[in-house]
């Protein structure tokens, strides 16, 4: 699959003089059209292809909408370059604190943009298919069902982050300056009847992994259910059938939840039967290498300016940056005790990649250079001086220092990394999130969300018992080898917050966050645990925040 999705790119030339009449008339030197290149039927599986591309638009910058101004994730240190840090941090301030946010946040105006060119793309696989020559029915179907499913996950992303937005289903070929703006009513009815309409066409799994498969689509279905369940237009059957399609997945027998956490993430084991559906990058698809993801990189910090270790060093850590900052809070949902998810999720010690000189202090490549002792644990001095003596060069960095140290918090800017999606084959980055090189896939749907996604279903038709025997099947995995009786809840511990809870502890980093809370109704919960949008917004959330704003450039 890694091979057969890639960017089809039409240039197209527009010749023409400084007078207006010449520089409006166009002329395809190429003599390329839609029209042609997309006649037969190699033409239209490239833009089949191009359709499943545009999901990586939306994934291989920062994850600007799905992580800032929550309870788990907050900005860190924004990278400078080419002098635009400021503003780099004016437009992080305004998505993480909230009170600012404006119609020109590009931010949000590139996630807008990109989600309505990729169902345009969508738009045109599909209006298309009819008539390309020597396309078998089978195959029509097949591929008609797959594009409406990522053009109903466009519109998903759309409608929950800027409301009703205008549905459009055309293949637009001429300029248009104007469209309706749909209800969020009338878009969530769209995505459902998208999805219903595409099931029929699919197989439940795949051979080629990472195509649509009917699960991925029952997958989606039980997500704008359970979503369209806390609205105000919800109908009543939304959180039934959300659990429904969510058992259909679980006791399909087409995936199954690896033995291990860890295991979920390794990275030479993507193509694992855990995945329902992921974003799929590869080096020989992407030109010159430069347009991969920086999910690797984001959730760290720049330990490559600290002695012992050099900025082209990948192997090891990466190049590590801290746009995207844990919160304290994060940390401490954690029972270190019990839980593996901790370890497998964070690195909390780091080596000296070279040999280098610190002060009057002599660096050994190997040497320990900080180590962060667990929020929860015991860690006395006793424990520090030990350390130490072993490892005379080691930075002991303790919980009350993972934060901030700019706007008047006072941390240290360096925190246990998240490294569950660390890619040893990662070429070095340049300086912007446009040269990411990572190639490893971005995970969109995994079973384990499946069995939250049903215990949040079972949770609100009042079946708590459920609820919890769908939440161990994922705490009894998690559990450290002999601590699964101490991993399990009942019915009486099952709250929205403990779901909310365990999600982030299985899913911190997987680009949901902002979505998990939006669904929920719980920001609230970042008002509280974000140290910076807390400091902005003493009185607390409010409901607009709960809206990204229509972009400025729409609106004009």
């Amino acid at each position: 699959m890694k091979q057969f999705i890639y960017t089809t790119v039409l240039f197209i030339l527009i010749s023409g003089s400084f007078s207006c009449k010449k520089f409006l008339e166009e002329e395809n030197i190429s003599g390329i059209t839609g029209d042609n290149f997309y006649g037969d039927v190699n033409g239209y599986e490239k833009l089949i292809n191009s359709c499943y591309s545009a999901m990586r638009d939306i994934y291989s910058g920062d994850p600007w909408l799905f992580s800032w101004g929550t309870d788990i994730f907050t900005r860190g240190e924004v990278e400078s370059t080419s002098g635009a840090a400021a503003q780099s941090i004016q437009r992080a301030s305004q998505l993480n604190e909230y009170k600012t946010l404006s119609a020109d946040n590009p931010y949000v105006t590139e996630v807008f943009t990109d989600l309505y060119i990729g169902i345009q793309r969508c738009n045109t696989a599909i209006n298309k298919a009819d008539i390309i020559p020597g396309l078998a029915d089978n195959l029509k179907f097949k591929r008609v069902a797959e594009i409406r499913f990522i053009r109903a996950y466009f519109y998903y992303l759309l409608v929950e982050n800027f409301g009703g937005v205008s549905i459009v289903k055309e293949e637009i070929s001429t300029p248009v300056t104007h469209f309706e703006r749909n209800s969020e009513q009338e878009v969530y009815t769209f995505i459902i009847e998208e999805l219903n309409a595409a099931l029929p066409g699919l197989e439940p799994t795949t051979a080629e992994f990472g195509r649509v498969s009917q699960t991925a689509v029952k997958q989606l279905l039980t997500l704008a259910h359970l979503t369209r369940g806390y609205k105000s237009f919800a109908e009543d059957t939304d959180f039934g059938k959300a659990a429904q399609y969510a058992e259909e997945i679980i006791g399909g027998g087409h995936h199954n939840l690896l033995s291990s956490f860890a295991d979920v993430f390794k990275a030479d084991n993507q193509k694992n039967n855990e995945i329902i559906f992921s974003i799929q990058y590869d080096a020989s698809s992407l030109t010159d290498k430069t347009i991969g993801n920086g999910q690797n990189a984001i959730f760290g910090w720049r330990i490559f300016y600290e002695a012992g270790f050099y900025e082209g060093e990948t192997a090891i850590y990466n190049k590590r940056i801290s746009d995207f900052m844990p919160t304290q809070f994060l940390y401490k949902l954690y029972n270190t005790s019990l839980d593996a998810r901790y370890d497998a999720t964070f690195l909390s010690e780091f080596y000296a990649t070279k040999d280098a000189v610190n002060g009057t202090a002599t660096i050994k490549k190997g040497d320990l250079r900080f180590y962060f002792p667990k929020a929860d644990q015991p860690f006395s001095q006793q424990d520090a001086d030990n350390l130490k003596a072993s490892n005379p060069n080691v930075e002991i960095i303790r919980f009350d220092q993972w934060k901030q140290n700019f706007n008047g918090i006072t941390g240290a800017l360096k925190f246990p990394m998240v490294n569950k999606f660390f890619d040893p084959d990662a070429a070095f980055p340049g300086n912007s999130q446009a040269q990411y090189r990572s190639t490893r896939d971005i995970v969109i749907f995994r079973l384990a969300e499946t069995y939250l996604l049903a215990a949040e279903a079972y949770f609100k038709m009042n079946q708590p018992d459920k609820a919890a025997d769908k939440l161990n099947v994922i705490r009894e995995r998690a559990a450290i080898a002999g601590q699964v009786n101490e991993m399990r809840i009942d019915g009486s511990d099952v709250t929205i917050d403990f779901i909310l809870d365990e999600r982030a502890r299985e899913l911190a980093g997987e680009y949901k966050r902002w979505l998990d809370l939006k669904r929920t109704r719980r920001l609230s919960r970042a008002f509280e645990n974000n140290l910076l949008t807390k400091m902005e917004n003493g009185a607390g959330v409010i409901d607009k925040y709960y809206l990204r704003p229509i972009p400025q450039t729409v609106i004009d």
